[in-house]
């Protein structure tokens, strides 16, 4: 007896806390997700099992008024200490105070960052697990409850980042859902309130159609554009930007000291960022952001120059750039060419840097007013010194050695390998001999670092390299491995190893950040001058002939130092990621928004098949349980059609008729539903209580009366709701 006690008293206790916990879980998982989507399922389980132990130890502790409280406000402030000694442990590690808030809005690395991720699952789920339990066991404030569910939304929009539609369902769902659980158990409701609350198949509906048009409505709607401060500021490579993003006023307003993240999707858009007009003739160029020298094993890093020249270059400071290579080469070697010099213009309304987005070879030191427009130091990467206003959009026009064919072509002529060309320079004693000695010694000491470079990286760059003398003769042998070699570019791709060794060796899949990276250090481990660089390709025009420069051309490409030539650039990144949105004509768009439509048409679609089968449900099990009767004899078929007919009516009732005799059932059907089954009736008390054997055509004529009753039997009577209205 004491076991069926217990037993009933967890069924109660159970049903009690299951929804406030799905939601609970819900919310955890939706928050887990978008800081760290691996580890989104592990913590919601463990999170569920928590919530049970809290929710029945508040159950506990809530008896003991006074006590129970001080137990909680303690108990409080450890989870307190613990999250804030995990976010102080995170802080120092990094050595950072805005650590946490660049971890929370995703600049930085989620996977280093496992403090303050579970300082958050900690202190955040205590919290969370108190506010639900208080709103769902305690007071019952649907309201309350409402905080809970904000959480997740809040944090997605912080991070400028689209909350998945199904998430957003669940959680809708399972807070209606809690609204109607607070109404049921709430022992301050009016018993008349109870009854009509009661979960029964049109509520399920309506609450159904509901959510799906009010959904999808929201989904279809388009996201208005707006920019926070933190946008504004946030490097456009480190955070997670949605459409709409930065193409819509986004200021890109500074140069990272570190790359971007070689893994995870970076949502970019189509959206437009800035124009370039240029005078030169090729094709496709790459417009440098920032360059990097040093590779950690993960990101690449700027990290002090060996050496520096000093100062940024001027007149009086000229840069050593690629017109005096190219000089003094000739002079010394004997060939050279003259590079061809450009104008570029780069211009936008709403885009915004402080740094100059150009080619290779911008010219900054030729005229005296040209050092008040732009700053240009030994890593040869610009700023905009002029520009000096964070609303000062692109219009700036620029000059630049163009990296054309003739200089490639130039490269592979003089065929120089890095050591045939120290070994020449040291022999001879001339001006421009030293010149190309000295810078071709500073670029060596600054861009060879082969640190976190496994051997394996090493033997495999050696080996795409081997039959190859010149160093321009590596360098594209590097560039076409990939292309050759069944590497795929896509930006969703997130391996099971995200080290450079697995993306070169196994994964070969990957955006291109992995692709540069991978050609930078095996570039290096070949005895190359190899640096990482990030910009934005350019190779779509307009109608004008004019680059456009979009959101997702944001690019990460190489800059390998060739003796006699200098930087020249290489995109190892396979070709597939050029891809140009079609053009908006009225087809397409209708096109596209039909497509959009029918993308977000799975909501209303899932639900629709819920509605469906919720309201078809006593359909289904008629369906089943008629076929169920075709091999069985007419004293069983007699019995169970009796049986089944009292299921229907509880099922349209949501009472219990099983105690009702046949008289009384008879005499219910025709007060509520007009004719009842009599022939069914009168077979079944003389097959039950008669010991009667009925024939099959017996049974026949009654199932048939019963088939055509089924429809009214099924039917909720209004004098039944009338009823129960009024108890």
């Amino acid at each position: 007896m004491k076991d069926k006690i217990k037993n009933t008293e967890f069924r109660q206790k159970f049903s009690s806390y299951i929804l406030p916990i799905l939601l609970g879980a819900s919310v955890c998982f939706s928050i887990i997700y978008t800081l760290q989507k691996e580890l989104s399922v592990p913590y919601t389980v463990l999170f569920l099992f928590l919530e049970y132990i809290c929710f029945s130890f508040f159950d506990r502790i809530k008896k003991i008024k006074i006590w129970g409280g001080i137990i909680y406000t303690a108990i409080l402030f450890v989870v307190f200490v613990i999250s804030m000694t995990l976010v102080f442990m995170g802080i120092r590690q990094l050595y950072s105070l805005k650590a946490p808030v660049l971890w929370f809005f995703g600049s930085l690395e989620q996977k280093e960052q496992p403090l303050f991720l579970n300082a958050l699952y900690i202190g955040g789920g205590f919290f969370i697990i108190s506010i639900i339990y208080y709103f769902t066991q305690i007071k019952y404030r649907t309201l309350g409850v409402m905080l809970c569910i904000l959480f997740p939304f809040v944090i997605y929009a912080r991070r400028s980042e689209t909350m998945p539609e199904v998430m957003v369902t669940i959680i809708v769902l399972l807070y209606i859902s809690v609204i109607v659980h607070n109404k049921l158990i709430d022992p301050s409701a009016p018993k008349y309130d109870k009854v009509i609350l009661k979960i029964d198949r049109p509520y399920i509906i309506s609450l159904l159609i509901f959510v799906s048009v009010t959904g999808t409505v929201t989904m279809l709607i388009p996201k208005p554009s707006y920019t926070s401060q933190f946008e504004k500021n946030a490097d456009y490579f480190s955070y997670t930007q949605i459409t709409g993003g930065a193409g819509d006023g986004t200021t890109v307003d500074s140069a990272s000291d570190t790359s971007s993240p070689r893994y995870g999707s970076r949502n970019l858009s189509d959206n437009v960022l800035f124009n370039f007009v240029t005078s030169g003739s090729k094709d496709e160029y790459y417009l440098r952001k920032n360059s990097f020298q040093h590779f950690n094993g993960d990101r690449w890093e700027v990290v002090p120059l060996i050496n520096p020249i000093g100062g940024m270059y001027t007149v009086s400071n000229p840069e050593y750039s690629t017109d005096d290579i190219l000089k003094d080469s000739k002079e010394v070697f004997g060939i050279g060419i003259e590079p061809d010099i450009e104008q570029g213009v780069v211009y936008s309304e709403k885009f915004s840097a402080r740094y100059l987005p150009s080619p290779y070879g911008t010219i900054t030191d030729d005229g005296v007013e040209r050092q008040y427009f732009y700053a240009k130091w030994e890593n040869k990467d610009i700023y905009r010194r002029y520009f000096k206003k964070e609303d000062a959009a692109l219009r700036d026009a620029f000059m630049f050695y163009e990296q054309d064919r003739d200089q490639y072509e130039y490269a592979r002529n003089l065929g120089l390998s890095s050591s045939d060309y120290f070994n020449t320079l040291t022999k001879d004693d001339s001006e421009a001999a030293k010149r190309l000695y000295d810078d071709f010694l500073f670029q060596f000491q600054n861009y060879t670092d082969t640190d976190n470079i496994s051997t394996l990286v090493e033997v495999r760059a050696n080996e795409i390299t081997s039959g190859c003398h010149s160093d321009i003769e590596k360098a594209v042998a590097l560039e076409q491995y990939f292309e050759n070699n069944g590497y795929v570019y896509d930006e969703t791709y997130v391996p099971e190893d995200q080290s450079i060794e697995y993306f070169i060796f196994e994964g070969k899949t990957g955006v291109c950040t992995n692709y540069a990276t991978a050609m930078t250090i095996m570039a290096r481990s070949a005895g190359l001058i190899a640096k990482y660089v990030e910009g934005f390709a350019a190779f779509e025009k307009n109608e004008e002939g004019e680059f456009v420069i979009r959101e997702r051309y944001a690019h990460a490409f190489v800059e390998i130092y060739i003796p006699g030539a200098g930087w020249l650039t290489f995109d190892p990144t396979v070709s597939s990621y050029r891809t140009i949105p079609q053009k908006e004509d009225e087809n397409n768009f209708l096109y596209d928004l039909l497509n959009e439509i029918i993308r977000r048409f799975w909501v209303i679609i899932i639900t629709a098949i819920i509605i469906l089968l919720i309201y078809i449900r006593d359909i289904i099990f008629e369906i089943f349980f008629r076929v169920s009767q075709v091999f069985r004899n007419p004293n069983e078929k007699t019995l169970r059609l009796y049986a089944h007919l009292i299921k229907v009516l509880n099922f349209s009732t949501n009472s219990k008729y099983d105690s009702y005799t046949v008289s009384m059932l008879e005499k219910y059907i025709s007060e509520t539903r007009g004719t009842p089954p009599e022939t069914l009736l009168t077979l079944f008390e003389k097959t039950a209580f008669g010991k009667y054997e009925p024939t099959q055509s017996e049974y026949y004529s009654a199932y048939v009366e019963y088939k055509k009753c089924w429809k009214y039997l099924r039917k909720i009577p209004k004098k039944v709701i009338e009823k129960h209205g009024k108890t």
